[in-house]
Parts: C-alpha cells; sequence; structure tokens
C-alpha cells in the first residue's frame, strides 16, 4: 500500500512539475514576443487620446451600420460617371468613407413628434464639477435625451454642437460629442484658459430630423435645380440644368472631359448645345416634406435650440501649476486635432503650434510680397479675396467685369509683385448668373499652376454640394487630391491650404438644403481624404463654434481675420522670409 501511494505521489509530482515547466515557457514565449504586440489606446473608454482627436463620425454609428458595404458607385455611374474611371484605391477609399459617417437612424422610419427629441425637457450635468480644475484637463459633459411626453430615448443619432466660453475673456473652445447609441451623450472639453468657464450645448437636429435630411439628400437631388442661357444673335432660350435629369427629352451633355464630372442641360429646342452662354442657379424645390415632418425643423422647439444645464453650468479653472503653452510653428501635414484651437481675448490660438499676428496692411503685403495666391471655392472663400482688398491698399483690384458677389477676380499690387485671383468652382455652384468660361473645375485650374515656393493656394468646397448624394462630393475631392498631388510633384515648395465648412444659421427651411448636418458630413469627410497629405488646414468649422457670434455662413470679420492668420502664416513662416 506504501508503495502505490509513493508511486502515486510521484506521478502527481511529476505532472506538477511539466505543468509549471509549460508554463515558464509559455510565460518566455510572451515575452519574446512583447515587443510586437500593439494596443490601440483609441479603444480605452474615456483615454485622453480619444478625447483630443477629432470626433470620428464612428461614434455616431452602430456596429450593425459599421459592418455595410456601400456600392457607392453604383449611384455616381447612374448619375453619369465612367465606371473604369475608379482605380481600385478610390473605390475602397469611397467604400471605407460612406461607412465611416454612417449615421444611426431611428428604429422606425415615422416617428410621430410626441416621440422625438424634445431639448426642453433635457438637461446637461458637468460631470465631477466639484473637483479643482487646472488648466489643461480634461471635462466631461453627460445629458440624455428626452422626447415631448417626458420619456427617455433609448437610441441616439441626435446632432449636438458645443462649446465652452468665458465671455469677458472672449474666449472659447469647442467640445467633443459622443453618442452612446442609448439616449445617453457625452461631451469632452480640454481647459484651455483659467477663470469662470462656462458650458454650452445646442440640440441642432433631433434625430428624427436627421433621419428625414438624410432621406432627402438619397432621394432628392433635385431639391435646387440650375438653369444656363443659350443665344445665338437674336435667338435665346433657358433650359433647366443638374447632376442627373429625366431623359424625357434631349439632353446636351456639358461632362468635363478632363475630370470626368458630369453635367447635363435639356436641350433648347431651336439652339445648338454650343451656344450655352452661362450657369445660373435655379428654384429652391417646396413641399419636400411629408405629413408632420415640418414639425422636426421647428425654431423655437427643436431647431438649433440651446440645452440648459441641470444646475450650474460653468466651473472655475485654475491656472496649471505646469508650464502650458506650444513654442513650434505651423508646418503643412500636421494632423487636425480636436479641439484644434480656442479664442482668447478674440484671437485664435492653434493648441499644436504658434501663428503669426498679421494686424497691419504692412505685415501682410511683407508676407506675399513676390507671391502668387490662388483661391478657389465658393463664396467664403472669396470672403478671403474681399478681406485682402478691403485691408491692404496696395492690392487694387481690377475690373474684369464680373460681378462681386460671382467672379472670378483678380488683384494686383504691381510695387510689390503681389497677385491674388479667386476662382470659384464648378457646378453645382449656385451662383445668381456665371458666364459658361468662368466655370471651371478647380482639378483643372490646379493642373495649370507651374508652383513653387512663391505659389500660395487655398481651397474650400462643401456648401454647393449639400443638395447631392455624399459619393458626388466624394469623387469630386478625389479629383482635386490628385491634382493637388500632381502640383506638389512639379514642385514640393507649393503650400496648398484647406478652409474646412462652418456652421451656419438655419431659418426657415434653409435646413433641408443647407443643413449644419450635411456640412458636418462633408467636413468629415475632407478632414479624412487628406489625412497625410502635405496641405494645410484652416479650421473655420470649430473657429466658428467656439466663438460667441451667431453662426452665419459668412462669418463676420473678426472670425475672417482670425482664418487670415492662420492661412498667412502657413504661407510666410516666421523661419522664412
Amino acid at each position: 500500500m506504501d508503495q502505490a501511494a509513493r508511486q502515486m505521489s510521484l506521478a502527481v509530482s511529476l505532472q506538477r512539475s511539466i505543468f509549471i515547466l509549460l508554463m515558464l515557457v509559455t510565460v518566455f514565449m510572451l515575452y519574446i514576443s512583447f515587443p510586437n504586440v500593439k494596443f490601440n489606446i483609441n479603444l480605452i473608454s474615456g483615454s485622453d487620446s480619444h478625447w483630443i482627436r477629432y470626433p470620428s463620425p464612428k461614434v455616431y454609428s452602430t456596429m450593425q451600420l459599421a459592418g455595410q458595404k456601400t456600392d457607392w458607385i453604383h449611384k455616381l455611374v447612374q448619375f453619369g460617371y465612367l465606371n473604369h474611371s475608379f482605380s481600385p484605391e478610390e473605390r475602397s477609399e469611397g467604400t471605407m468613407l460612406m461607412n465611416m459617417i454612417e449615421w444611426p437612424r431611428p428604429r422606425i422610419s415615422k416617428v410621430p413628434l410626441l416621440k422625438s427629441s424634445d431639448p426642453s425637457r433635457v438637461h446637461f450635468v458637468i460631470l465631477d464639477s466639484g473637483k479643482t480644475f487646472y488648466v489643461g484637463d480634461q471635462m466631461q459633459v453627460m445629458l440624455r435625451m428626452f422626447d415631448f411626453e417626458g420619456n427617455p430615448k433609448q437610441y441616439g443619432g441626435d446632432y449636438l454642437q458645443a462649446r465652452i466660453h468665458t465671455p469677458e475673456l472672449k474666449a472659447g473652445s469647442a467640445g467633443t460629442v459622443i453618442d452612446n447609441q442609448n439616449g445617453f451623450y457625452y461631451i469632452n472639453f480640454t481647459l484651455l484658459w483659467p477663470g469662470r468657464v462656462k458650458v454650452s450645448v445646442t440640440l441642432v437636429h433631433p434625430s428624427e430630423g436627421v433621419q428625414v435630411l438624410h432621406r432627402l439628400r438619397e432621394e432628392r437631388p433635385d431639391r435646387v435645380n440650375f438653369k444656363s442661357a443659350f443665344k445665338f444673335r437674336s435667338i435665346s432660350e433657358t433650359t433647366v440644368c443638374n447632376l442627373y435629369l429625366s431623359p424625357t427629352k434631349p439632353l446636351c451633355n456639358f461632362t468635363d472631359l478632363r475630370t470626368g464630372e458630369p453635367w447635363f442641360c435639356y436641350k433648347p429646342a431651336k439652339l445648338p448645345c454650343t451656344s450655352r452662354i452661362n450657369h445660373a442657379k435655379g428654384v429652391y424645390i417646396k413641399g419636400l416634406l411629408n405629413g408632420d415632418e415640418i414639425n422636426l425643423f421647428r425654431r423655437g422647439s427643436n431647431l438649433k435650440q440651446p440645452i440648459l444645464p441641470n444646475s450650474l453650468g460653468y466651473i472655475t479653472v485654475k491656472p496649471s501649476p505646469h508650464a502650458v503653452g506650444v513654442s513650434k510653428e505651423c508646418v503643412r501635414g500636421m494632423p487636425l486635432l480636436s479641439p484644434s484651437g480656442y479664442y482668447y481675448k478674440d484671437l485664435w490660438n492653434p493648441i499644436t503650434c504658434n501663428i503669426r499676428r498679421f494686424e497691419t496692411s504692412e505685415k501682410i503685403t511683407g508676407c506675399l510680397r513676390g507671391k502668387k495666391v490662388y483661391l478657389f471655392g465658393d463664396s467664403t472663400i472669396r470672403q478671403w479675396f474681399e478681406y485682402l482688398t478691403m485691408f491692404v491698399p496696395g492690392l487694387r483690384k481690377l475690373d474684369l467685369g464680373n460681378l462681386d458677389k460671382i467672379g472670378p477676380h483678380l488683384a494686383v499690387d504691381a510695387e510689390n509683385n503681389i497677385i491674388v485671383k479667386y476662382c470659384p468652382h464648378g457646378p453645382p455652384i449656385r451662383f445668381t448668373t456665371i458666364s459658361s468660361p468662368d466655370l471651371r473645375y478647380i482639378a483643372n485650374e490646379l493642373d495649370g499652376i507651374k508652383g513653387g515656393k512663391d505659389t500660395v493656394v487655398g481651397i474650400t468646397l462643401w456648401s454647393h454640394f449639400s443638395t447631392f448624394p455624399i459619393e458626388v462630393y466624394i469623387r469630386r475631392l478625389q479629383n482635386i487630391r490628385r491634382s493637388i498631388l500632381q502640383l506638389q510633384g512639379r514642385n514640393s515648395d507649393t503650400v496648398v491650404v484647406l478652409r474646412t465648412a462652418n456652421p451656419q444659421a438655419l431659418p426657415g427651411e434653409v435646413s433641408l438644403y443647407n443643413s449644419d448636418w450635411f456640412s458636418y458630413q462633408h467636413d468629415n469627410v475632407m478632414r479624412k481624404m487628406f489625412t497625410g497629405i502635405n496641405v494645410a488646414f484652416v479650421d473655420a468649422w470649430e473657429m466658428t463654434v467656439a466663438h460667441y457670434l451667431p453662426h452665419e455662413l459668412h462669418p463676420k470679420t473678426v472670425i475672417i481675420k482670425n482664418q487670415m492668420d492662420v492661412f498667412l502664416s502657413h504661407a510666410c513662416p516666421a523661419g522664412k522670409k
């Protein structure tokens, strides 16, 4: 019996020794392979690195939506784009972008108004408001959405904007909204100045309103139409134009041969297509909403309505005990974080680099001396042209016979060898009337620029694409990006600066055509597509959200001045003459 017990004990000891040996081998293998293990800190909830990044639209997407594969090119081919013109990389990128911006929708297609988001019943709370906050700390705000019947909502998709501000210091910064997809929202802020800091939160659209906007974008690209005049001698005709027209009548095909961007007009009855003389916006189609949908876009009820605090809506921030600030200058190719900057005493301060201040016309002239400046895009970048010609006496605008609010425009300072040119982008631009020869695509214009250290290019593109499926916008940016890369390939010293979109006032039915939600999605697409490209950004979005002035499509001069400080800082780095 004793011998059997000893044999059993020996067997158990041997098994234990083998087990320990195997464990040691496993630990050793993990140890030697540990340097190759990568962790994604952005997946860690509440991590600081997640807070300071620009709010990816993915936070608004459900897991089911994120897994979808959207055939984005199919819609473009229906509009007249050529299937073979898309490279494999462009096809893959478009699919990724479409999935990235996918927005969660209510669980049923038509939600009664009483079941939709009611901002008057919602109050935000500053988390850990009793703690001591210092400059550089993170602060988080939480809110839960309720419907008009006072019931908590169980799904997300509401579009919110938020900022912190100190009115007496004219200081402000934008916040990052995180949608938990269950009616709860968190808003993250970085505290960037000392003093009493207030929080402001706005419901721009309830999730049910966003659902309507999504439907309009996909189903009604004709909700703003366009027209062109055709003329030959004494005969003139005007016909309807658009990206897509029902082929009920013969069409004139004005597809751009270089970029492949399609555009069509109905053929005039008596004149050839070659007799087109201009392009203009037509009418804004009414009657777009079904049933009670109009009630989802009511000022004073659920359209750009403030959400009030549950108690105190502010905290007191103390100066940091550590040195805070940046010393490096802004350079092209830097990632655009959020917050990207903040106002202090009405001056914009990027958080990752220093910019120069161009308070006098002499400083601007000194910066632009010997330079050619090209500004391409809509009326929001035309404001830069207007600012320069207004603020710099030596920069004289030449009379090209074009209307002030249309263009193209040209300004010259012969003494200092400065040329500034503004060109509107091509269709679907919604200007009053622009001549056909002046209807140019940005990509083609970039292809005609030689480039060099004395060449500065500014581009913006967003507002006029809001009535079309976002696939159209993605394709336009792909063409522009290709031309930017070719321009920089010809001369890498060429400075290219992109102006982002900006929020605006939304009176009446403006939301159905130019909603901030449309612009926000365009802005996220543009930021993603130019990540890693050697361009600079002027973050007009956060510079508008963070400011105390009401939102406008065309921001006031104080905001434009700060945008120009960023633009000129890239055009004329402090270390270079």
